[in-house]
């Protein structure tokens, strides 16, 4: 009896875990076939088959619109499709779809009905209180063809839906291709070529001057710094000589400490380009969307989700970064920096760091959109194309994290202009520090209230969730509409506690060394460092409550969550870095430093740049709704990767590193010749005690999503 009793329990225990687990990863999703009697999001004809399956001589027309179900309270369907779409935070609003129409098969269709069923296919448009169209008076001739199209558009959405569906909707033309559009090339599309050949002749007479003056014929020539600033300046692009600065690796001890660094940029890139690729298949048409809002219905998603809080990684390895180089900077002067100092560091990180990124923006603004083609090129890249003639100054100026978000050039360039503004506040946060040591605990202090009571008072005041959400229809738009990631994700009070978090892991580090403390000797410290993974995916998986819950706005508990949850992911980091750098595993360490990584990490500026470019190419030339499964995602994150770090290496060899390299000339003199292997980090970005922190700023330049 005891034994059945025992039985009786485990049998029950198991009944309940099972429905533990059906509700936390995903049993409440509605049945599919109540899914697939609504209309699906997205339906496009055949885009080559329209543009190339002419007669000679006759223009081929496809057009791509957005379809907004006109409200029917008659309608079961309708209703399905309302109650479906208001759980907005996990679903898509099935409200709103995406059609791909060839003109030609649409007017042969209308033809053939009689004009009272043309005019009852007809809807006028009705109030919409969401975001359903992109601002088309960015495409040239959409305008116009709304005029000429709309109505044959429309009767042919409608035509379909009424038939299938018994709905109907108001359409509006978003963009249109045709098969005898021709680029007309501008003065902006003519600099591109020509600062492109500039560059290349640039590579070309330098590497064969390096070469010519390479009187021993050794590679050593060309790791040395060379004797006076004539030739510094001639070989600055020299290809083979950048190469040897981008793969080399200094010996100091700061260095050695901190070359690990350089792995976990890589490793940072790679989980960026991850989410982004995710992310794609959320922009494009999917032939199972199904699948995607089933996943937002498990509690396992949330790591994808919640995945955003990687960029969070880089800013708190620029603020410890920062802390590092200005206290060695202020112990090896035996001064303290002040303004000019805040001055100079400023003006010499933005020398550093825009020369590649206009590169980036103006290949955004000219060539880009002739790359490639098909039904979403063109709504995906002269977006792009006429948003960056717009706003580029807002990205050359670094506030296109507040100014004109929702138009973005080069869109993950929100996170140079927050990482820009973090610098000069850490770096004038730093001078204080420095000038005043015996305030250095109120000083530290008062940031830290400071940093989590702003985005608190914010996310109060504003009425938003705890935590940055990721919803499906935020992303059918590129987040452009969202205002979750205009004033909870990007803007620079949101984001000061990552950053001020790898500041005082800076300060500790420094501590620590000067005291010759080691904290992994501490048992409590090593589990705990251990521990840093499963308590990363756990904050990220709390992140579910706010996607299956409204809470009632404002709210203070939610205003006192969203920094304390954001800004754990510093403490993460700067555990990580804490144990890392003093041996808590040996074997990942030794991995971390591999030498394959020095490159790899210092590529992953120019790769964060470019490689949203590289996904575009990749993806929205697609004809058709794509097939969504995590194998394909996974193939274009590696793909994605590999061409991204192609592309960054041309980009480093032929801007970067002798953007770097002048910028060296100009700001630091020419220093005594350095022993082999101790190469100066303004060229390579490798950390070298006692070097100026003002020359330093690549350091920091990590990139993020």
């Amino acid at each position: 009896m005891p034994r059945m009793a025992v039985l009786w329990k485990v049998v029950v225990i198991a009944v309940v875990m099972i429905q533990f687990v059906k509700s936390v990863f995903g049993d409440d999703f509605i049945e599919l076939s109540q899914y697939h009697r609504m209309p699906p999001l997205a339906k496009f004809d055949d885009y080559d088959l329209c543009m190339e399956d002419v007669p000679e001589g006759q223009i081929a027309t496809y057009c791509v619109a957005r379809v907004v179900i006109k409200p029917d309270n008659g309608s079961d369907l309708w209703h399905l499709i309302e109650d479906f779409s208001k759980d907005w935070k996990r679903h898509h609003n099935h409200a709103l779809l995406d059609r791909g129409i060839c003109l030609a098969q649409c007017k042969q269709l209308i033809q053939s009905l009689p004009n009272a069923t043309r005019q009852a296919l007809k809807v006028d448009k009705f109030e919409i209180d969401f975001p359903y169209i992109v601002d088309v008076t960015v495409f040239k001739n959409t305008l116009n063809d709304q005029k000429r199209y709309g109505d044959l558009i429309e009767a042919c959405v409608n035509y379909e839906l009424n038939a299938t569906y018994q709905l109907r909707g108001y359409t509006e033309i978003e963009i249109c291709d045709r098969n005898d559009e021709q680029f007309e090339t501008d003065s902006l599309d003519l600099s591109f070529l020509i600062v492109t050949a500039v560059l290349v002749l640039f590579m070309i007479l330098s590497s064969w001057y390096d070469k010519a003056i390479n009187y021993k014929q050794d590679v050593v020539h060309y790791k040395s710094v060379l004797p006076n600033k004539k030739q510094s300046f001639l070989v600055s692009f020299s290809i083979l000589r950048n190469w040897y600065r981008l793969t080399s690796r200094s010996d100091d001890p700061l260095s050695r400490d901190l070359r690990f660094l350089q792995a976990i940029r890589f490793l940072t890139m790679y989980l960026v380009i991850s989410g982004h690729s995710a992310f794609v298949f959320y922009i494009l048409p999917t032939q199972n969307a199904s699948k995607k809002e089933m996943l937002y219905h498990k509690l396992g998603t949330m790591i994808f989700t919640g995945g955003v809080q990687i960029t969070q990684t880089f800013l708190a390895i620029s603020g410890f970064l920062l802390t590092v180089l200005v206290l060695n900077h202020a112990e090896k002067r035996k001064s303290s920096p002040g303004i000019l100092f805040l001055l100079k560091a400023t003006v010499y990180r933005y020398v550093r760091l825009t020369p590649v990124y206009a590169y980036v923006i103006l290949l955004h603004a000219t060539w880009l959109v002739r790359m490639q083609d098909g039904p979403r090129w063109k709504l995906g890249v002269e977006t792009e194309r006429a948003f960056c003639r717009r706003n580029w100054w807002t990205n050359l100026l670094y506030v296109n994290n507040y100014v004109h978000a929702d138009q973005p050039c080069v869109q993950q360039g929100w996170y140079l202009g927050c990482d820009y503004q973090l610098f000069m506040l850490g770096s004038l946060l730093m001078i204080l520090i420095i000038k005043f040591r015996k305030f250095t605990n109120f000083i530290v202090s008062i940031a830290i209230i400071l940093a989590y009571l702003i985005p608190a008072l914010f996310i109060y005041i504003q009425e938003m969730e705890g935590v940055f959400l990721v919803t499906p229809h935020a992303q059918r738009f590129v987040l452009w509409f969202d205002q979750f990631y205009q004033k909870s994700y990007i803007p620079l009070h949101m984001n000061l506690g990552n950053y001020l978090a790898g500041m005082l892991t800076g300060l500790i580090y420094i501590h620590l060394k000067k005291n010759n403390i080691n904290p992994v000797q501490k048992r409590w410290f090593r589990i705990l460092w251990f521990l840093i993974v499963p308590l990363a995916i756990g904050s990220l998986l709390i992140h579910y409550i706010f996607y299956v819950n409204d809470f009632e706005k404002p709210s203070l508990w939610i205003a006192i969550y969203f920094p304390v949850m954001k800004y754990t992911w510093g403490f993460f980091s700067g555990l990580f870095l804490i144990g890392f750098v003093n041996g808590v595993a040996p074997t990942m360490r030794r991995i971390f430093h591999h030498r394959v990584f020095e490159p790899l990490g210092r590529l992953t500026y120019s790769a964060y740049l470019i490689h949203v470019t590289v996904m575009r190419l990749f993806v929205l030339s697609n004809r058709s709704a794509i097939h969504f499964n995590h194998i394909g995602s996974t193939v274009v994150t590696l793909a994605s990767l590999a061409f991204s770090y192609m592309l960054a290496l041309c980009l480093c060899l032929a801007l970067e590193l002798p953007v770097s390299a002048l910028q060296k000339l100009a700001f630091g003199g020419i220093k005594e010749p350095e022993k082999q292997g101790d190469t100066d980090p303004v060229n390579n970005g490798t950390i070298k005690g006692g070097t100026d922190p003002v020359r330093h700023a690549q350091s920091s330049d990590t990139g993020a999503v």
